[in-house]
């Protein structure tokens, strides 16, 4: 194989130290037996010594050593070859390591702005004219002990920081070493997020993106890398610009990573497509019945006692993160709007947690699609546009000031580009990262791209965003599972099985709190019991493990900033009492014993849609096989790329290589007459039919599927059918989904 190989199915592996270019190497005849087109990794860069996952880059221009340098880049690829495969890589533009292994910031922390490389990060020189380091345990006065100088470096404990040449103390330099805390109320760089240790990259700059640049796109342009996956990709000042660059420099398959809410349409831009987040909601939202959405709101509700209203969470926990994680960043937009800066900071905060989108793309041109997104968070807003308020009203008047900002109304270029990478950040950490771990009433939803407030979505939606995919983005990644979902699709997949069982769950749910909640939150102690119903067998350790990072993320009783060690042994002993306690797992097991099966037969479905719809599939390592995985780090635990017979494997081997083998069966899109609990769809003009089984009714209780002329034989089980109008229960008489070709 020469030259760029199309992409038409990607399969992601996580690459670490312990588990490098060789390792990859290894396991590609397996994938190429189960007819993937490309191997798809991780960060391939230098990141940091150990990095578990390579997104804290250090250095842009080399391949990670750790991983196998080049050399074992060169060597894996001749492999994929040799098996008629390609490579996708991820790509970070957004951010670097703020380390002493990262050069170029070591250099800007000892020259200052004047270094050659204080172009590439995003630091606000002006606001206090050092950079401040959040990195201290206590202020500095009172760590000042732990603060040490070894020869030309600064060294607090495993931080290391150059010093300027000819000085000698701290004041001298061009940095301060500051609380960690400070980071979120006067920090004065850009943070991937409010990640302290990732800085932010000025990709605007033409000049940082030749030297970000120059190493991936040579081996692009040697063939060895096929397509690009591009890194949250709304962090950058420029989006636009930044891909029309990249894609002017032949890379032939790009696609970014970008979450679309509920009715938001992906910008013209000149890629391939997102990674797929949309899909995953969609996908996965035919298999929730929504006629459950009533039962699950009221138990919820008279259980914990929390609002089930998602849409007002939402908007509550980004105004916390926004107050709580990005004081500072709201305070750099305000100060480049005009006007009194406290009422300032109050509004970008304000239109902020009303933003419906994770951001606009406002440069010297606002579309129609940016001045609706920002015209519906202003009328959002409190106060109200053209509100009648007594006296002075300085929020009111710097909403409309920032909202004009943003219409280019009244230019203001530096607070519209501050303003729409902070938007970007808040709904991440406000509602991915937060709300996602409060609304606990049904978590199978809780979902990067999902919308708490739907419960179950319907089929006609799913065929409507399949159709418009094979129109505009047939090129698009379609995703079930990533390095970032909160959970694997199998364990969602199980999930999805309690809203056809509202009855029995919520008795369950409510007679385990009642045994065992003690002193837990009854909606931490709901999380609890969903985490065991979906991955069972699940060792109390990694239970444990998963508790604490959900609970620190919901922010409710403890925190990431501010952990509560008695609410948490709290968790920990009730999670304790549960395991130990027989008749619960009597109870739990019985449960699964029905949960199990159709969970196993959801997954298969979820996977059969992915593999067929218009768009590449991409499968998250393992999950050709049930993979009952939590949220990272639990989702990088080894695995052990091997077929098990079971129906999720038949599917996914049985369609990639056909994909492989009749890329033609895979054009076009039409939806197909059928009963409500099923998706079923032609391509390739009528000579592929797909018949998923979404919701649980026995087939001989539902309608005929309206197949098209036959012949028709199915892939999984082998059964023929003349076609036309075809009962339900016959096509699902062996496996719940059916996977038809013509011929």
């Amino acid at each position: 194989m020469t030259g760029h190989a199309e992409v038409r199915s990607t399969y992601r592996v996580q690459l670490s130290g312990r588990f490098g270019f060789a390792d990859a190497g290894e396991v590609v005849p397996y994938l190429a037996d189960l007819g993937v087109s490309h191997l798809y990794a991780s960060p391939i860069l230098r990141a940091r010594a150990g990095s578990p996952h390579g997104y804290d880059l250090v250095d842009p221009t080399e391949v990670a050593p750790e991983l196998g340098g080049e050399a074992g880049l060169r060597a894996l690829v001749g492999v994929l070859r040799e098996h008629e495969m390609g490579l996708v890589a991820d790509l970070v533009p957004n951010n670097m390591a703020a380390s002493h292994e990262n050069p170029w910031w070591v250099a800007t922390l000892r020259d200052g702005p004047g270094s050659p490389f204080a172009k590439v990060f995003d630091v606000d020189w002006e606001a206090g004219g050092r950079v401040r380091l959040p990195v201290l345990a206590a202020p500095l006065e009172q760590v000042a002990d732990q603060v040490q100088t070894a020869g030309d470096w600064v060294v607090y404990h495993q931080h290391r920081f150059p010093l300027a040449p000819g000085t000698t103390r701290l004041e001298e330099q061009h940095y301060e070493l500051v609380d960690w805390r400070r980071a979120a109320v006067d920090g004065n760089y850009r943070r991937f997020f409010d990640v302290n240790e990732l800085v932010g990259v000025r990709q605007e700059d033409p000049e940082v993106f030749e030297l970000t640049h120059a190493t991936v796109l040579r081996l692009v342009g040697e063939g060895l890398v096929d397509g690009l996956r591009i890194d949250h990709v709304d962090g950058l000042a420029d989006p636009a610009g930044y891909l029309e660059r990249l894609a002017g420099r032949g890379v032939p398959w790009l696609v970014v990573e970008k979450i679309l809410q509920t009715g938001e349409r992906l910008p013209d831009w000149p890629v391939a497509g997102t990674t797929g987040y949309e899909f995953l909601a969609l996908a996965d939202g035919v298999f929730v019945d929504p006629a459950a959405a009533p039962a699950f709101a009221d138990r919820y509700q008279r259980l914990t006692g929390r609002d089930p209203d998602a849409a007002a969470l939402a908007v509550a926990c980004k105004r916390e993160v926004l107050g709580r994680s990005f004081g500072a960043d709201v305070a750099a937009v305000a100060r480049h709007l005009p006007g009194e800066q406290g009422g300032s900071r109050e509004a970008v905060a304000e239109l902020a947690a009303h933003y419906p989108v994770y951001r606009t793309y406002v440069t010297d041109r606002s579309s129609a699609a940016d001045r609706a997104v920002v015209e519906a968070a202003r009328a959002a807003s409190s106060p109200p546009p053209g509100g009648a308020t007594p006296g002075p009203d300085p929020v009111g008047a710097a909403l409309d000031r920032l909202v004009a900002a943003l219409q280019l109304d009244q230019p203001a270029p530096q607070a519209v580009r501050r303003f729409q990478q902070l938007t970007s950040a808040a709904m991440a950490k406000g509602v991915e990262d937060t709300a996602c771990y409060r609304d606990t009433r049904m978590v199978a939803r809780n979902e990067v791209g999902g919308d708490l407030t739907r419960f179950g979505r319907p089929v006609a939606e799913l065929h409507d965003a399949n159709g418009e995919r094979e129109a505009r983005w047939p090129g698009a990644m379609l995703a079930t599972s990533t390095h970032d979902t909160k959970r694997g699709e199998d364990v969602r997949a199980r999930l999805a099985v309690l809203s056809e069982l509202p009855e029995r769950w919520w008795e369950l749910a409510e007679r385990w709190t009642a045994r065992h909640g003690g002193e837990v939150d009854p909606g931490d102690a709901l999380l609890l019991w969903q985490t065991m119903v979906g991955a069972w067998p699940l060792e109390e350790d990694r239970c444990r493990a998963y508790m604490e990072k959900a609970l620190r993320e919901a922010k409710l009783r403890t925190s990431w900033q501010a952990p509560d060690p008695a609410y948490e042994r709290a968790v920990a002993e009730l999670i304790g009492r549960a395991y130990a306690d027989g008749a619960l797992r009597d109870e739990l097991e019985a449960l699964l014993a029905e949960v199990v099966p159709a969970g196993r037969a959801k997954a298969a479905g979820l996977a059969l849609l992915r593999l067929t719809s218009p768009g590449v599939p991409d499968t998250y390592q393992g999950t050709e096989v049930e993979q009952l995985t939590l949220v990272d780090p639990d989702n990088r635990r080894p695995v052990a790329f091997q077929a098990d017979g079971s129906l999720k494997y038949l599917v996914t081997r049985i369609t990639l290589r056909l994909r492989a083998s009749h890329p033609d069966l895979f054009t076009g899109y039409r939806p197909l007459a059928a009963p409500d609990q099923l998706v079923a769809f032609a391509r390739g003009i009528d000579r592929l039919a797909v018949v998923v089984t979404c919701l649980g009714a026995s087939g001989r209780e539902l309608g005929p599927v309206e197949l098209p002329g036959g012949p028709w034989r199915d892939q999984l089980s082998g059964a023929a059918f003349h076609g036309g109008p075809t009962p339900a229960h016959e096509l699902t008489a062996v496996h719940p989904h059916a996977l038809l070709v013509r011929g």
